[in-house]
């Protein structure tokens, strides 16, 4: 499924090479392991291609990056990251992304990611109604 998600996100990617999944030293590696453990963040550590850069999300909140927040999501009650670490892979890549280009999908008022002409790609509260 993640592929099928970065084949849409493809365009949207800025030129150049990426590597989507921040690389830690072994001591940072060990530390954030445990604060994924410790808070139940919702992320495989062992998964080789991610659809969220958490490692550069952790190693952005050890810095105290303003960027590097976390809240509840209000349509599904779910832990929820900002949008500048979701990697090509994810369903809701958006133009928040730091890999993203400007015209990439843009969240609207409504919790719509929507794409240049208005179309929507993905509907937040809809997901919520369907589980």
């Amino acid at each position: 499924m993640a592929n099928d998600f970065f084949d849409r996100n493809q365009a949207y990617v800025l030129p150049g090479k990426h590597v989507f999944n921040t690389p830690l030293p072994p001591e940072q590696e060990t530390q954030f392991r445990s604060w994924v453990a410790d808070r139940g963040v919702p992320f495989d550590v062992e998964a080789p291609v991610s659809d969220y850069d958490m490692r550069g999300f952790w190693q952005a909140l050890q810095a105290k990056d303003p960027r590097a927040w976390q809240s509840l999501n209000v349509n599904d009650a779910s832990m929820h990251f900002p949008d500048y670490w979701k990697t090509p892979y994810h369903e809701t890549f958006s133009n928040e992304s730091q890999w993203a280009t400007q015209d990439a999908p843009t969240w609207d008022a409504l919790d719509r990611l929507v794409d240049r002409e208005g179309n929507v790609v993905f509907d937040e509260r809809s997901q919520l109604k369907r589980r």
